[in-house]
């Protein structure tokens, strides 16, 4: 459902999406999620290269629920399923032409960047993640 998402983020299909059944291909539905995700973390905790800590990809599933073809644009819904000390879970709708085509959830780790260890996020990150519940 639409509803269950406070945070949304649009991409444009493109010809290089697609695969030789001519849908669009599960790796590019993949870097759609990251698009998703990239965005809702950037909203909260700012741009990477500006942050204090680094984050890396523990794990992501991802459900296909139908076939999409280009052209078209892709709506990602995204919402925080989980707020942990030094994780967030990230649920996903993947949206085009009003149906919903891949749902994911994927969990993302928050690292010191100098000894690359998950570490405590920030209270305000923590406060701003828990508003996108």
């Amino acid at each position: 459902m639409r509803s269950e998402y406070p945070f949304w983020t649009e991409e444009k299909l493109r010809i290089q999406d697609t695969d030789f059944n001519g849908h669009v291909n599960n790796a590019s539905i993949a870097a759609l999620c990251e698009a998703g995700r990239g965005d809702i973390i950037c909203a909260v905790s700012g741009l990477p290269h500006e942050r204090g800590m680094a984050s890396a990809l523990r794990k992501v599933s991802i459900e296909y629920l139908a076939e999409i073809f280009y052209p078209g644009q892709v709506r990602i819904g995204s919402a925080i399923a989980r707020v942990g000390n030094s994780s967030i879970t990230i649920a996903q709708g993947l949206f085009k032409d009003d149906a919903c085509f891949a749902t994911a959830e994927s969990v993302i780790v928050f690292i010191d960047r100098e000894t690359r260890r998950p570490a405590p996020m920030p209270e305000a990150w923590r406060a701003g993640y828990s508003k996108l519940a």
